[in-house]
């Protein structure tokens, strides 16, 4: 019979947990039984997320946290161990990007760029291994794009912060795997979240439209829904160690 909460006991962190892919991964780890701290910057939005969770029978709880600020994170980190008891998995999925020609790029918008998807990502890391360490077992779980791999104009800030975190999760792995810490990635693509939403109107069209000339996206295939990434990412924190999928890329059929 196969086991519906295969995670019963754990703890974990979900950053950028107040919608979209975070937040579904949040519920999906719920309900497969972790105890799950959501963060994010939205406290009203994380109270919403957890209140659905706890209605549906999952534990969790939220803590307002700012990935730009050191302190913020490893209140966070720090936190969830000295409430729960222990930290089993963090999942870094809180990001944010621009679509902006370089030529007509903004110093503060590749700033808040790296200093989340890059800077951020190290200490929700390095906080989060000062506990697992000891211990001798962990997963860390990184959310990087097909971007990272792929030339994607009008994007080009937002990618290299993708292929910063999936080189320095390669990195990690090397350093960590041989003392019990599984280090993965799940790179993403089209999927239906609010990333987007703050895009400047006036160049996604134009934007949008060079994607699709270079066969990066296909306008007729199906967005994803963000619970699509969260179950891939309930597998893979599933597996029994040793098993690790390093890295998994979740994008439409016709994409």
């Amino acid at each position: 019979m196969t086991d519906t909460r295969p995670l019963s006991g754990r703890v974990g962190i979900v950053t950028g947990a107040s919608s979209g892919i975070g937040a579904a991964t949040a519920r999906a780890l719920a309900a497969a039984g972790m105890t799950v701290v959501l963060a994010a910057r939205r406290a009203d939005r994380l109270t919403a997320v957890c209140d659905a969770i706890r209605a549906d029978g999952g534990r969790a709880d939220g803590i307002p946290t700012d990935l730009r600020d050191e302190a913020s994170v490893l209140a966070l980190v720090d936190g969830t161990v000295a409430r729960h008891g222990r930290l089993d998995a963090l999942v870094n999925n809180a990001g944010t990007g621009v679509v902006r020609l370089v030529e007509e790029g903004r110093l503060e918008e590749w700033r808040a760029i790296f200093e989340t998807n890059v800077i951020g990502t190290l200490v929700a890391c390095r906080a989060a291994l000062r506990h697992m360490l000891p211990r001798g077992a962990g997963d860390i779980l990184n959310m990087t794009s097909v971007s990272a791999h792929e030339a994607w104009p009008y994007m080009a800030a937002y990618a290299g912060s993708k292929a910063a975190v999936h080189a320095l999760s390669q990195a990690l792995r090397a350093e960590v795997a041989p003392r019990g810490i599984r280090v993965m990635t799940i790179a993403v693509h089209n999927i239906a979240t609010e990333f987007g939403n703050a895009f400047d109107v006036t160049v996604l069209p134009e934007a949008a439209a060079r994607w699709q000339a270079l066969g990066l996206l296909n306008r007729d295939a199906a967005l994803l829904d963000p619970a699509d990434v969260a179950r891939a990412i309930v597998f893979m924190v599933s597996q029994p160690d040793p098993v690790s999928v390093h890295a998994l890329e979740v994008r439409s059929r016709a994409n």
